[in-house]
């Protein structure tokens, strides 16, 4: 019985704080319904990051049921812009001969949420992300081990913007 009681508790205070899964929070800020999500920028020298971020984000948000992903931005409440600001691998972990055993790749991306009507920015945030990924003599195999970090940095970073924009972080 005491148990019954104390679950009771535990769930009405935890309702009552308005205390949410991460991306279970509200709709957008300014009750957006409609989202254009532009192309983001690649500020960096690593090829395609900009293809992989946005397809990420895309996906992130075409799952938020009460919104709707647009193709025009003049047809979309608001638009989410932004750029991939940094890049940048570094060695992680050495073995006793100091050869290198990890990588860490690490990528920084800035995002803006508009209003598509008056401009009005509702949200404005960076987010950084590192992956490592085992060193390999063999060029070919060192490159893959790096391009699947990457993927799943990008993944990671659109799903860190989701959960910040959507939950007003």
């Amino acid at each position: 019985m005491r148990l019954g009681v104390l679950l009771v508790l535990v769930f009405a205070v935890l309702s009552g704080c308005g205390y949410h899964l991460p991306g279970q929070g509200s709709d957008l800020p300014g009750n957006i319904r409609t989202l254009y999500i532009e192309l983001f920028t690649n500020q960096t020298f690593e090829p395609s990051l900009e293809n992989l971020v946005t397809n990420d984000l895309s996906e992130q948000f075409a799952r938020k049921r009460s919104l709707r992903l647009v193709e025009d931005p003049s047809r979309a409440d608001a638009v989410l812009s932004g750029a991939i600001a940094g890049y940048s691998t570094a060695a992680a972990s050495y073995d006793r001969t100091d050869r290198i055993t990890e990588y860490r790749a690490t990528m920084k991306v800035s995002a803006v949420l508009r209003r598509f009507r008056d401009d009005k920015i509702l949200w404005k945030g960076t987010v950084s992300w590192s992956e490592e990924y085992p060193a390999d003599l063999d060029k070919a195999a060192q490159e893959d081990n790096e391009a699947a970090a990457i993927e799943r940095i990008s993944e990671r970073v659109a799903e860190e913007l989701f959960f910040r924009i959507t939950d007003n972080f």
